[in-house]
């Protein structure tokens, strides 16, 4: 057996607890829009939110333990909306940088969303070498 294959072990869990943390936060980013008050226009919130569940959704998945068929159902679906959600970031990031340039103020790095982003992207690799550790030798 390979040495460090404990150690990526560790690094899957690791990773897990990175997506427990990301549910965690995307549920409270809708909170945040069903009772905060933002500029952004009611269907950006609506599609926001119901964004961010149907991710909360796949997330909760126990993908280590579908058949194999479901697996590769859900799989590409949770890719897609992965690549969404970094869209979706984008888009709200660009939004608020133009809302801001019309007041006259200027934003600084948007550290949360690059967190958010960053967490997204880091589920797919998780989940498939969760699946399959073979496949990280």
């Amino acid at each position: 057996m390979d040495p460090n294959h404990k150690n990526r072990l560790i690094g899957l869990k690791f990773a897990k607890w990175g997506g427990y943390l990301l549910q965690i936060l995307l549920l409270l980013l809708i909170l945040g829009l069903v009772f905060g008050e933002t500029q952004e226009p009611l269907l950006f919130k609506w599609i926001k939110g119901l964004y961010f569940a149907a991710l909360i959704a796949i997330l909760l998945l126990p993908f280590d333990r579908l058949k194999n068929k479901t697996f590769k159902l859900f799989f590409p679906l949770l890719c897609l909306l992965s690549v969404g959600f970094v869209f979706l970031m984008v888009v709200e990031v660009m939004f608020a940088y133009m809302a801001a340039a019309e007041i006259g103020e200027r934003l600084g790095v948007p550290g949360f969303e690059g967190t958010l982003i960053f967490l997204t992207l880091l589920q797919v690799p998780t989940i498939l070498f969760r699946r399959n550790p073979d496949l990280l030798d």
